[in-house]
């Protein structure tokens, strides 16, 4: 289901919901139950294999000889029908016996803290929820409960709650657990059994859709497919209830620890999301430059920076979360939404807590675990680190290089000039070197793109028209304007945002059929004389020289591709030479030989003699296209 359809049967169910609520639940409850039809269809499938297979050898047993008679000659259609009754069989048991992955993190136990049990004791006493069997610490900056299915589809649930670190260091301890209690409404049930029952089947789904998508035989990919069917389907029905869900497990956060909290709390982690994707993991990623090694203690480095956010930076990351608008890319409603639905203004100020909730929680147990969560961190990238320091060192001794040319440098050198100082230096700022730039190039098309990005960065709404010009001049501009140009105006006029959105998906379309065609080769297509260079033309030969014992001629073509003219796609025909030509397998299996070589432009390879191809002969003789002979190869 593609995201266009996606939202529009999500808007025509909001409408049946807001009108007919019991309807929009028979519905969903209509779906759900259309899921659990095709898992009975699946494991129906598997016992009728089980029987089939169970009643087969039990007639040989007891048929004896003239049994055993008939099997000998029907053996060829038993041992096909045997495979994919296998396959069918395993698919089915893997499927029942799926073990979905148990969240991963640290674990924090009573002794460690008892201040964060006992808080945890009083949410579920008067939320009237199952218990934790598990509170897991990572270092992330979100929280989750997970129900774990230890029975795969039959269920028998382990409650996980996981707790990020750096939340905990965001936080204090009132707002910390109005997150926690917002996750736990969802598994307490305070929407109602069929809302409950509804939030965790999505949940089942989604991991189910994940965990085919990674079996490999065929009878798995058919059940995988059939997933893939019906679990969007699912989460478009239901989507409506879910949003609804999230309001209430806001109200029921909200009645925990008090409407101000809860709301607080919503702001404070928007800001917080925005400062560490925008500052944050940009200034470690920079530490990279100057450092072999990755920092021994990150959860400090992030406490450090997120305490020393000024209030105006903070209100500045907030109003940013302000202005976007509810969509259908998550059941989560907008931050204004949130806050509107639980009667809440926006706060005049949002200072760092004195003691967070990991200081409070975690008590003396926090630096042994931050260490332990610390040291995970930088084993596990200090290889892809180390990596990073050495292309960063690279890449500030070419800016240093390009530095010491003498001016005027040339245009290209000035452009890469430019695009490592973005890289390296991104506080610099780049408009009036870009400006300059285009005052001598014009037509340089990325510096008039880089220049409408940084006037959009500035809220400077001409950018858009810089963005537009590029566009006009070259269409492989189309997908990134777009997006550039709509992430600047949802916020500002999502009616004309949408116009934007609109074209992306247009120009994602035509890229998809003029990839199908690149990709298809029928032997009936149009053929032409390639435009290749002699030098690409040299690399072709090369590369094909190992093989030239066993090759007559080689052609070389060019094939238009009808959806775009600009695209190039190319075929390399070959005839085989009669010393080696003994049959057609031997035919392909040289092709496919040649087409597993490293070409310096995509090549369709086509063998001469395949049936299909043979009437290319006369219309390669028609075009004049003359064929490498060996000897120059």
């Amino acid at each position: 289901m593609d995201v266009s359809r996606f939202e529009q049967l999500i808007h025509r169910l909001e409408a049946v919901a807001a009108r007919n609520p019991s309807g929009y639940r028979r519905r969903v409850a209509a779906v759900a139950l259309l899921g659990f039809v095709i898992l009975a269809a699946v494991l129906g499938m598997a016992v009728l294999t089980m029987g089939a297979l169970a009643g087969i050898v039990l007639m040989l047993f007891k048929g004896g000889g003239a049994m055993a008679l008939i099997a000998f000659k029907l053996g060829k259609m038993v041992v096909l029908l045997a495979l994919p009754l296998w396959m069918l069989l395993k698919t089915s048991f893997r499927m029942l016996l799926a073990r979905f992955p148990a969240p991963q993190g640290l674990e924090i136990t009573r002794a460690d803290a008892p201040r964060l049990f006992g808080r945890l004791d009083d949410m579920q006493r008067r939320m009237q929820g199952p218990a934790f069997h598990h509170v897991l610490l990572v270092d992330q900056l979100n929280a989750a409960v997970v129900q774990h299915p230890r029975l795969g589809l039959f269920g028998w649930n382990r409650h996980y709650l996981i707790l990020g670190l750096p939340l905990l260091q965001t936080l204090d301890e009132d707002e910390a657990l109005a997150v926690v209690a917002h996750e736990y409404g969802h598994l307490a049930g305070n929407h109602g059994r069929f809302g409950a029952f509804i939030y965790r089947l999505r949940s089942a789904w989604g991991q189910m859709q994940s965990l085919a998508q990674g079996w490999d035989d065929w009878g798995s990919r058919l059940v995988a497919r059939l997933f893939g069917w019906y679990a969007p389907y699912f989460n478009a029905y239901s989507f409506v209830m879910a949003r609804a869900d999230e309001y209430q497990a806001d109200r029921s956060s909200a009645e925990l620890v008090g409407a101000d909290a809860a709301a607080r709390a919503l702001q404070r982690v928007g800001v917080a999301a925005r400062f560490q994707a925008q500052a944050f993991w940009p200034g470690i990623d920079r530490l990279a430059g100057t450092q072999a090694e990755p920092p021994a203690a990150l959860s400090s480095e992030w406490r450090r920076a997120v305490s020393a956010l000024d209030a105006a930076q903070a209100l500045r990351h907030r109003d940013d979360a302000l202005q976007e608008t509810t969509g259908y890319g998550d059941t989560h409603p907008s931050l204004n939404d949130r806050l509107r639905a639980l009667g809440e203004a926006p706060a005049e100020a949002l200072p760092a807590p004195a003691v967070t909730a990991a200081e409070s929680w975690l008590g003396d147990a926090l630096p042994r675990l931050a260490g332990q969560l610390d040291g995970q961190w930088s084993d596990g990238v200090r290889e892809r680190w180390q990596e990073r320091n050495s292309y960063l060192t690279q890449r500030r001794q070419t800016l240093q290089a390009l530095r010491e040319q003498p001016e005027p440098r040339s245009t290209d050198d000035e452009w890469a000039l430019l695009q490592l100082v973005a890289e390296l230096e991104p506080e610099a700022d780049r408009r009036p070197a870009i400006e300059a730039l285009l005052a001598r190039a014009p037509d340089h098309l990325a510096a008039r793109f880089a220049l409408g990005d940084l006037k959009l960065t500035a809220d400077d709404e001409s950018g858009i028209a810089d963005i537009e010009a590029v566009m006009q001049a070259d269409p492989d501009a189309i997908i990134a304007g777009c997006e550039t140009i709509w992430r600047w105006l949802n916020p500002r006029d999502p009616v004309r945002a949408e116009l934007y959105r609109a074209r992306w998906e247009k120009r994602q379309a035509h890229l998809a059929t003029v990839r199908q065609e690149l990709d298809t080769l029928e032997p009936k297509c149009e053929l032409g004389l390639h435009d290749l260079s002699a030098e690409q033309e040299a690399a072709i030969a090369a590369t094909i020289q190992p093989h030239a014992g066993r090759i007559a001629a080689v052609y070389l073509l060019r094939r238009p591709i009808a959806a775009d003219p600009r695209a190039r796609a190319y075929v390399l025909a070959f005839e085989m030479t009669r010393r080696w030509l003994r049959s057609a397998d031997a035919q392909v299996k040289l092709a496919r030989t040649l087409a597993a070589e490293d070409y310096p432009v995509g090549l369709h390879v086509v063998p001469l003699g395949a049936k299909a191809f043979r009437p290319w002969r006369k219309r390669i003789r028609a075009l004049g296209v003359v064929p490498l002979p060996p000897g120059e190869r």
